[in-house]
């Protein structure tokens, strides 16, 4: 299995207030990241918390549009995305599939990292978690497409930097992603995000 990045008028009233907030709050820390790297490490857990996968690997991000996820372990596989299009791409079985950004984006995690944080509150339902920690925030983020593949979403921050990840999806599996040797608003290569299928590989284009 490969897991590849949502009453009362009185009460709703204050929900919407709390969620203008939130959205706010996660906006205020997203602007602050222009571009992202680090290495990651992904466990993916069935509904009963017995692991069923382990990745890790390096991503990039470059804001809006560009983002960058190459899993090395324990097998290869890149997702690269160049501001219009994304690219899956499996050595191994020698396949690439393009899809639209805009198709794309808003069902998955990338729309967070690398989109237009402006629009997260069209996107996502936003909720601030109440943290001890110092200088620790998390929000959750429910997407208002029912199409989503995840069916929420949790980010951390340690102050201004995104230190993990968590995806719940409607069967009860988790994904917990956790981001070290982190480097902010650092200069990427453009060339980080060009993808060229290579010969002999089958395209699908969606």
């Amino acid at each position: 299995m490969r897991i590849p990045l949502l009453i009362l008028a009185c009460t709703i009233s204050v929900v919407s207030h709390a969620d203008d907030l939130a959205s706010k709050n996660l906006n205020a820390l997203l602007a602050k990241m222009t571009s992202m790297q680090a290495h990651f490490e992904q466990h993916t857990l069935d509904p009963k918390n017995q692991p069923l996968q382990t990745l890790s690997g390096e991503m990039h991000v470059k804001r809006p549009g560009f983002f960058r996820w190459d899993t090395v372990k324990p097998f290869d596989q890149q997702i690269i995305a160049n501001g219009q299009s994304v690219w899956i791409y499996d050595p191994e079985l020698q396949q690439a599939t393009k899809q639209k950004l805009d198709k794309q984006v808003g069902n998955t995690p990338a729309l967070l990292l690398s989109g237009d944080s402006s629009k997260i509150a069209s996107s996502f339902m936003v909720t601030q978690e109440k943290t001890t920690g110092k200088n620790q925030s998390a929000f959750i983020l429910k997407p208002r497409d029912k199409d989503a593949v995840f069916e929420s979403l949790r980010v951390s921050f340690n102050g201004s930097q995104m230190n993990a990840m968590q995806l719940k999806d409607s069967l009860g599996q988790k994904t917990d992603i956790f981001f070290s040797q982190i480097k902010l608003n650092g200069k990427i290569s453009p060339t980080v995000f060009q993808f060229t299928p290579p010969k002999d590989v089958d395209v699908i284009d969606e």
